[in-house]
């Protein structure tokens, strides 16, 4: 199982990637909260397919969904929602740097928030895999973060802070630390969520998913049938990108639902970072733009965290 889980991370960690390039490109014709719900409403039918094929492959009685596995459940559906609305927010700041780099704190905050709220100990080679993945990304966001000593005005335009100290508590910095706490929380509580079934771990992070996912799209629906109909005609017109935007996103959730199963949600987030690897070989073999000798120098701490969990 200890290589199972470390290969979902990874293809899970792509399809993020390439989700999340979906929905920038979403964000620039509906709002940031049609944005969000938009992976939840048009992944939902892919996720209830993948369930039935689960339940028909397992071919047992229906699992007892009690309270814990409810509340846990609704637990990572709210934090989930608010922490892509708060990165949806962080792209809209006109700071992609902040955006990019500092939800990948939830690699620390994950193992420490599981070890104090659920117990979830880390061992030292896991401790080991954790620092090198977030040494890692703080190489990758280096040369990103020089210049973030200049806060952004509410316009846009620069303004210079108080020093650097007044730059960490700007509305971009402030906001990207809020979304690694979303997320952070979420990972925790969806892992506690699947453990509650004592089913297979198949089939428990196939309820998991489609129940967290479920309770998303209520509340998104009601949402976009209330309030959001100004954006219902722009949504049916760019209904192939949320089309493609919900079948990455269901398919990555599956993948990451799955991986923390069977391990540590801190585990699984730390494997996870190889995302920032694909992104940067997209942009080098892609887009044909320059990987500077830092960014080599991340990717290679992040690669290399991979393979302690490997060890």
């Amino acid at each position: 199982m200890e290589l199972l889980w470390i290969a979902i991370s990874i293809f899970a960690a792509l399809l993020q990637v390439v989700r999340t390039a979906g929905q920038k490109q979403l964000n620039a014709h509906l709002s940031t909260t049609a944005t969000t719900g938009i992976r939840s409403l048009f992944g939902m039918p892919f996720l209830v397919v993948y369930l039935l094929a689960v339940e028909w492959w397992s071919d047992a009685p229906l699992p007892d969904l009690g309270t814990a596995f409810w509340l846990y459940t609704l637990g990572a559906s709210l934090t989930q929602v608010v922490a892509t609305w708060l990165l949806l927010v962080l792209f809209t700041m006109r700071n992609f740097a902040v955006g990019t780099v500092l939800p990948k704190f939830d690699i620390v905050l994950t193992a420490i928030l599981g070890l104090v709220i659920f117990g979830e100990a880390v061992t030292l080679t896991g401790w080991v895999g954790i620092a090198a993945a977030a040494l890692g990304v703080g190489f990758l966001s280096a040369e990103k973060f020089g210049g973030i000593a200049v806060v952004e005005g509410p316009s846009g335009e620069a303004t210079r802070g108080a020093g650097r100290l007044g730059a960490l508590f700007s509305p971009a910095i402030l906001t990207g630390f809020a979304a690694a706490l979303g997320f952070t929380l979420s990972y925790l509580f969806l892992r506690e969520a699947s453990l509650a079934l004592n089913e297979p771990f198949v089939r428990a992070a196939a309820w998991t998913v489609n129940a967290v996912v479920l309770l998303q799209v209520i509340g998104f629906g009601i949402w976009f049938v209330s309030s959001g109909a100004a954006e219902q005609p722009t949504v049916r017109a760019h209904w192939r990108p949320s089309l493609f935007v919900g079948i990455t996103s269901a398919v990555g959730s599956i993948g990451w639902f799955t991986a923390m199963t069977l391990v540590n949600a801190a585990y699984v987030k730390a494997v996870g970072q190889i995302e920032a690897v694909f992104a940067l070989a997209i942009s080098a073999f892609y887009f044909r733009e320059r990987v500077s000798r830092t960014e080599m120098v991340g990717m290679a701490l992040i690669v290399a965290s991979v393979l302690v969990f490997l060890l």
